[in-house]
């Protein structure tokens, strides 16, 4: 019986697979990595660094988690933007809800205004 294809965000945070981490908060334990099929000159994602399916069960099952990562996402990313004179312009944040998740773990998009 073939075994469940492993989470490719899960293997990032976790060492096990390459990836761009931006920021990361051990403590409150979110990441902010880069994607590896950009829409924009910046497109990043936060994560939480436990598998959670989607960014809508997030939302639903723990909804000061979902506000916590928000919080980080905007933070860092601004952080990030004294390093990375394509934010100048600013940036959007995008969270998907429904079956519009290509990879099953919550998330937010980040995508740089062009």
């Amino acid at each position: 019986m073939p075994t469940a294809k492993p989470c490719p965000f899960c293997a990032i945070l976790h060492g096990d697979e390459p990836g761009k981490i931006i920021a990361r908060d051990d403590e409150r334990k979110f990441a902010l990595i880069q994607s590896i099929h950009p829409g924009s000159v910046i497109h990043w994602m936060a994560l939480p660094y436990e598998h959670v399916g989607s960014t809508e069960e997030l939302e639903r099952t723990d909804p000061k988690r979902f506000m916590n990562l928000v919080e980080f996402a905007v933070k860092e990313t601004r952080r990030a933007a004294e390093e990375h004179p394509e934010l100048v312009r600013g940036f959007t944040m995008k969270i998907h809800f429904g079956s519009f998740e290509t990879v099953q773990h919550a998330k937010l998009h980040i995508v740089a205004v062009e």
